[in-house]
């Protein structure tokens, strides 16, 4: 799977007071309403929650300190590991204030108040989507290799510039050729361009 994307979800206190409404007014449909306005009104603030779960820990809905009040929260859904390398990306593009990875398809976001979420959202994209510039034979290379190279626990893929197709991999935990190998494909990339996929 070598064409990655990424669809964003939006976390905010928006949706959790939505959904505490909701859930109130699913509950008076249910109930016969006897005492008014006022009744409904007492426990509808009885239902509000002092404490919201995040994916940061829990905090008051209201409170300043509320993640959701300090940054422009997103969750972002991947088709991809989210490898280290792919942490890093993330976590190194600016305007990214806040960055947990939930699994290994899936991260939530804080971006800072005084940055655009599209212009976040475009760089991530961006470099994490480079992929899209493989022709098809290149395409198809790399996934030949791939699926015989991801026999072993370590692996890597340098696609080069100039096409080149370079690959190495290991199942040792500190094989020094393996990460001689791998720093070697990252300083060309980082001199000349190109790409590397890897496991981890």
């Amino acid at each position: 799977m070598l064409h990655k994307k990424i669809a964003w979800e939006r976390w905010d206190e928006d949706v959790i007071e939505q959904e505490i409404v909701e859930e109130f007014y699913s509950d008076q449909l249910e109930e016969e309403d006897e005492d008014g306005v006022v009744e409904n009104a007492i426990t509808f603030l009885e239902k509000i929650p002092s404490l919201v779960t995040t994916p940061m820990g829990m905090y008051q809905l209201h409170d300043k300190m509320n993640i959701m009040n300090q940054f422009d929260c997103w969750m972002g859904y991947t088709n991809f590991d989210i490898t280290e390398s792919v942490r890093e990306v993330i976590e190194k593009t600016k305007g990214v204030e806040l960055l947990n990875i939930m699994t290994r398809y899936r991260f939530f976001l804080g971006v800072g108040k005084l940055f655009d979420f599209s212009d976040v959202r475009r760089e991530i994209e961006e470099s994490l989507r480079g992929d899209s510039s493989l022709d098809d034979d290149t395409e198809e290379t790399v996934e030949m290799i791939r699926d015989n190279i991801s026999v072993d626990r370590y692996w890597a893929i340098f696609v080069c510039k100039s096409g080149e197709i370079l690959y190495t991999s290991t199942n040792e935990d500190d094989d020094e050729i393996y990460e001689k190998t791998l720093e070697h494909y990252k300083k060309r990339k980082s001199k000349n361009g190109g790409l590397i996929y890897q496991n981890e």
